[in-house]
């Protein structure tokens, strides 16, 4: 039940699997919730969560008016991810960002934070060199090209609103459909090394980022500062693999995938899902994606927010696989 003194945080993207756990803190720690969805909007994830629901969409401008009235806080999830065309990532990650911002502009010049949620894919992979909040941004995907032109767009409207940007790598946990696949191939007993696996990665336990997002809305020192966010620590995906084996009991087949291999499935991929209209699985993209070095710095978030990831990879992937046994998803 929502409480008439409380702030209240308004969050895009609070059905999926990140914004639902974010829901489901701030509602713990007295905030009010209000959610901008569709009307097709599936809301399950949310079940047991008090909001309250506004039916808008960030890429129709004349929706958001009542989203953003009266607020205190705004936390910007909504992003898209996978797109038939290129065209779409935009409209969505950069275009969708400037529309709540003019929304803001318009209708609430009182908010007290603006909570941008990007990637570190606007940045691009580190390699070698753990990526930091100075580092000129090289994003690799054109996902990435587009959270990076959405934080461009935040610029004109940074002395009017008090804006913070969070950089999160692969984020996982309990209800996570994405990395749900790497599970699940390794408990079937393979694991398939991609061009060596090798490369080093570091990711967020779902909570953590959770934390993250609470921290850096409420502290005023944050306004027009940006943070990567991560376990302060990277793995090799050998080394994730052979975790989670572990924890589910399987030695498993280790398969090494050669990157030349890797890009010619990933081609016939993109064809064969081009012809039937549908936007692929794997791409050369993802290929790129998938077998670079993806660190970052995260002492910055430590310094100024006080915010340390508590949960490393392996309890992490515990929990997840406890989570995925008891929805029947991992036998």
């Amino acid at each position: 039940m929502q409480t008439t003194d409380a702030q209240t945080v308004t969050i895009t993207g609070a059905n999926g699997f990140i914004g639902s756990r974010v829901c489901r803190l701030l509602a713990s720690k007295g905030y009010n919730i209000r959610i901008i969805c569709r009307l097709s909007s599936d809301l399950k994830l949310l079940e047991n969560v008090p909001y309250t629901k506004i039916i808008a969409d960030i890429t129709d401008p004349d929706s958001l008016k009542k989203a953003v009235y009266g607020t205190d806080y705004i936390i910007h999830l909504a992003g898209l991810v996978k797109a038939k065309k290129n065209s779409d990532y935009f409209a969505v990650n950069q275009q969708g960002t400037i529309n709540l911002l003019n929304a803001i502009k318009n209708h609430n010049l009182k908010l007290k934070k603006f909570v941008l949620i990007s990637s570190l894919a606007a940045f691009g992979p580190s390699k070698g060199i753990p990526r930091k909040e100075s580092d000129s941004p090289n994003p690799l995907t054109t996902y990435g090209k587009s959270k990076l032109a959405g934080e461009e767009a935040l610029d004109p409207y940074r002395e009017l609103i008090p804006i913070t940007v969070l950089r999160p790598p692969g984020v996982y946990g309990p209800g996570d459909t994405e990395i749900f696949t790497l599970f699940d191939i390794v408990n079937k007993g393979f694991k398939p090394y991609m061009a060596g696996g090798n490369n080093k990665v570091q990711l967020i336990y779902v909570d953590d980022l959770a934390e993250a997002i609470k921290a850096s809305m409420e502290i005023p020192e944050s306004r027009n500062r940006a943070y990567m966010i991560a376990e302060n620590r990277s793995y090799t995906t050998r080394e994730m693999l052979n975790i989670i084996g572990e924890l589910l009991g399987k030695k498993g087949i280790g398969i090494t995938i050669p990157r030349p291999l890797l890009n010619l499935i990933a081609l016939f991929s993109e064809l064969f899902f081009k012809l039937i209209g549908h936007t692929p699985h794997f791409s050369r993209e993802k290929v790129r994606e998938l077998t670079d070095d993806w660190e970052m710095d995260v002492s910055r978030v430590k310094n100024e927010l006080g915010f340390e990831a508590q949960v490393d990879f392996r309890t992490g992937a515990r929990l997840t696989i406890e989570w995925y046994r008891q929805k029947g998803w991992l036998k």
